[in-house]
């Protein structure tokens, strides 16, 4: 089948987006052609530092805004996180990234009373393929717990990451050379009785010490990610500025 990213993206729900919870000054507008190494978009913490054009970093995180929105109004009542995760990859299908090589895990940590944070590195540096890439998250999350937990990026990104009372968080790594873009994605999805946001903050117990994984891989030609930009941007204006936010780390 044959896809025409434009018609998807003219023609794609995206909704309105609730922004309760947050104060004005914990989501800073932020000018597109500037973004930082490191940003959340929507339900993702994504690292750039691989991709120094700015045109391509604003495009992706455009677009992974852009298949969240799609996802989350396309959801029935009936759905879980799994249908809301092949709607996801689907909207991106559709607008000219090519998703492969999908793998599904059962993990168990060994280590007992170890925050979320610490136990989840040796995953994302397995799913990303090595330390060599996503450097910043992996250092920031070696980092967190001399970090602020009330920083605007942790706050979001928490808040972001509960859907379908499942504790996921969603990591994306992306590098790019002179003709293409790829993202190295995973997803961490903790099985986690709790009321509290703040999950990256968590202990592993002896009842919640298991997680499932998802990893893919997705990959776009820059030059239609560079076209894409100002469809996107168009699409999503209106709501950019308060669901991005640059993570200091």
């Amino acid at each position: 089948m044959v896809y025409n990213p434009f018609s998807f993206i003219e023609s794609a729900d995206v909704g309105a987006i609730a922004l309760e919870g947050l104060e004005a000054a914990e989501a800073p507008k932020l000018d597109l052609s500037t973004l930082p190494d490191v940003v959340v978009s929507s339900t993702t913490l994504i690292d750039f530092s691989a991709t120094p054009n700015v045109v391509l970093r604003a495009s992706v995180s455009l677009a992974l805004l852009y298949a969240s929105r799609v996802a989350t109004r396309a959801m029935k009542p009936e759905d879980d996180e799994d249908d809301w995760l092949a709607r996801y990859n689907q909207a991106l299908s559709e607008i000219g990234f090519r998703v492969s090589g999908y793998a599904v895990a059962h993990s168990t940590f060994k280590k007992k009373n170890v925050a979320v944070h610490k136990a989840i590195i040796p995953f994302l540096t397995i799913a990303f393929g090595g330390a060599a890439v996503g450097p910043i998250i992996l250092q920031a999350l070696k980092n967190l717990q001399e970090m602020d937990a009330d920083a605007p990026w942790i706050t979001l990104f928490d808040r972001e990451s509960r859907r379908f009372n499942v504790n996921e968080m969603h990591f994306a790594a992306v590098s790019s050379n002179d003709t293409e873009t790829t993202i190295r994605y995973a997803v961490a999805r903790l099985n986690v009785e709790s009321s509290e946001v703040r999950i990256l903050f968590f202990k592993i117990s002896d009842v919640s010490a298991e997680f499932e994984s998802a990893t893919t891989t997705m990959t776009c030609d820059n030059g239609l990610l560079a076209a894409l930009e100002p469809k996107l941007k168009a699409k999503l204006i209106s709501q950019i500025d308060d669901r991005i936010s640059g993570a200091e780390v």
